[in-house]
């Protein structure tokens, strides 16, 4: 408890003038008149305790003496104080990761108890919530109310992606605005080599430690083997005790599941030999741990292409295309592309379309071309998902063939026509074009590659809330995504590249005239669960770590409260005269 405004003690002298008042004020003898009989009637119930009418003669003065004395007690600013978080503002950065969610309460949970104690303590002052995902984003900023703080707190959720800790931490020191802030990171655990040499603020590291045990899944993958497919699954024993559980494998309707035991620390290799051919395969690790989300892995069997055949008729751009796009173009002859099955062919050749390979024709050997002007004209597809065309200069066409779906005009001549088996067909030689010379071209063999080698129904696997672009290619552009039967949100497509959800799973992207899946998988960085230990780091300026809480508001109350049971004395008539 303390003063602060000591000058106005003169005003003590208000109370001694009211006590001396009382003293000398003239006195008065009872005496009793006809006129006030009938008010002694009324006064027989205070008169029959001595002890109520000497206290109701004087409580007016005691009143008055009380509210006088609270008045001066106010005027001199009265405060009290009680010990908060040292410093001026604090930032509270706080790990969101997969990898948080592992124990009983989870290490998330934890740490946002002790995020509320912390803002509790700040009493007033700002603080600045940051979640630590791939990209820091403040969830509050610069708060003081403590009620609000606490709900904030209380509704983060977990974002699933990896934790960037000192990008949060750069972010954060922008956000200070003097050198008196504090950084807290909440997290499972820090190394001490991030905040080394850092001056400009001081930093508080709130780590979990206890580590929780966990058997993880480690890897995932099927390939085709020469009975059928076969399965690798890598598991691990990050505990102190031996575990024993299962792993079983899942493909539509097909099921396989075996035994395993682990030793504390130990790692194994589960094969699985002779699997139906299924594209999408997951596997659930059946263990009893203290972390789920690296029990389950995912995998998709979908044709990689690592090379294509190209004629060498074609211009040697095409190849050096082709190449730059990382995928083997081995040359061939004209004679001897027949003999080639399943893999992308490019070639002008026109008979080989409809036949045992994919084609991307780039000509036509069969006909004659004639000259066009004007720019081309694209449609909703996705081959031009990354090679748009509005700059592409074209002299000459070969004529379309019937009844092929042209995505591509120019001058209203079929540019780029798809085959009903899937071909793709440009209708003009590389040498009538300046289309080498601009980046859309090899973007553009990249996605007729993709297109030829059958994975348009599979859009690929992602991290949790990763944004990326990708080609959906339907005509009313919007997608509807699914977990399973649970709708998850909308896409719309070219409005913003695409963020995956958060969570873990197998999905759906539909829309009304197919369905695309894709999976979200964890990093392998959220498969390993750390511990660590509390430290502090950096430079603070030397600040008041209490509060002072002013009591004058109390003390108005009172004086308030004080002057009502005056007013209800003088109602009454009781007070002494």
């Amino acid at each position: 408890m303390g003063i602060s405004n000591w000058g106005l003690a003169w005003t003590l002298i208000m109370p001694i003038a009211l006590i001396l008042y009382y003293f000398y004020r003239k006195k008065y003898k009872d005496q009793q008149v006809s006129s006030i009989l009938y008010w002694q009637q009324v006064m027989k119930e205070m008169q029959a305790s001595p002890y109520l009418k000497s206290l109701q003669h004087h409580l007016l003065f005691y009143l008055q003496l009380a509210a006088l004395l609270l008045l001066v007690l106010s005027l001199l600013n009265p405060y009290f104080k009680s010990d908060g978080l040292e410093g001026e503002e604090f930032i509270f950065i706080v790990d969101t990761s997969a990898s948080m969610l592992a124990g009983s309460p989870s290490g998330l949970e934890q740490q946002k108890d002790l995020m509320k104690d912390l803002a509790e303590e700040a009493q007033g002052k700002p603080v600045t919530i940051i979640n630590a995902g791939s990209t820091p984003e403040i969830l509050i900023g610069r708060e003081r109310s403590v009620e609000d703080l606490q709900q904030g707190i209380e509704s983060i959720d977990s974002g699933y992606e990896s934790a960037e800790i000192e990008k949060a931490v750069l972010f954060a020191e922008t956000l200070l605005e003097e050198n008196s802030g504090v950084i807290h990171i909440f997290t499972d655990s820090l190394d001490r080599n991030i905040l080394a040499n850092k001056t400009g603020a001081a930093y508080e590291v709130h780590a979990l430690n206890e580590k929780p045990a966990n058997v993880s899944l480690r890897q995932f993958g099927t390939a085709e083997g020469a009975t059928g497919y076969r399965a690798i699954v890598q598991v691990l024993n990050d505990s102190e005790s031996p575990v024993s559980g299962a792993i079983e494998l899942s493909g539509g309707e097909h099921g396989v599941s075996t035994e395993i035991e682990l030793e504390p620390g130990e790692e194994k290799l589960i094969p699985f030999e002779n699997l139906p051919a299924n594209e999408l395969w997951q596997a659930t690790l059946d263990v009893e741990d203290d972390y789920i989300w690296d029990n389950q892995a995912f995998t998709f069997n979908s044709q990689s292409v690592d090379a294509v055949i190209i004629d060498n008729a074609l211009h040697n751009l095409v190849a050096r295309g082709v190449e730059s796009l990382g995928i083997t173009g081995n040359s061939a002859s004209a004679e001897e592309l027949p003999n080639f099955t399943g893999i992308p062919l490019i070639t002008n050749q026109s008979n080989l379309i409809g036949g045992n390979s994919p084609i991307l024709l780039i000509g036509r050997n069969d006909e004659t071309s004639f000259a066009v002007s004007g720019g081309v004209e694209t449609g909703n597809h996705p081959l031009f998902a990354y090679a748009p065309m509005d700059d592409v200069y074209i002299s000459s066409l070969y004529p379309g063939f019937d009844n092929f779906t042209p995505v591509a005009t120019v001058d209203g001549h079929p540019f780029i026509q798809l085959s009903p088996q899937g071909d793709i067909i440009v209708l003009a030689d590389i040498e009538a074009t300046d289309w080498p010379l601009n980046p859309s071209f090899p973007l553009f063999l990249w996605s007729a590659v993709n297109e030829l080698s059958g994975s348009d129904e599979y859009l690929g696997t992602f991290l949790p809330k990763e944004r990326r672009s990708i080609a959906l290619g339907s005509s009313g552009g919007e997608w509807e995504i699914f977990k399973g039967e649970e709708y998850q949100f909308s896409h719309i497509e070219g409005e913003s590249n695409f963020c995956a959800p958060k969570e873990p799973g197998i999905y759906r992207a539909v829309n009304d005239e197919e369905t695309k899946t894709f999976i979200v998988q964890l990093n392998n960085e959220e498969k390993v669960l750390n511990s660590g230990q509390d430290y502090s780091a950096g430079n603070l300026i030397d600040t008041e770590s209490s509060t002072e809480h002013s009591v004058i508001p109390w003390l108005l109350l009172i004086i308030l409260l004080l002057m009502l049971a005056e007013w209800e004395v003088y109602r009454r008539g009781t007070s002494y005269r």
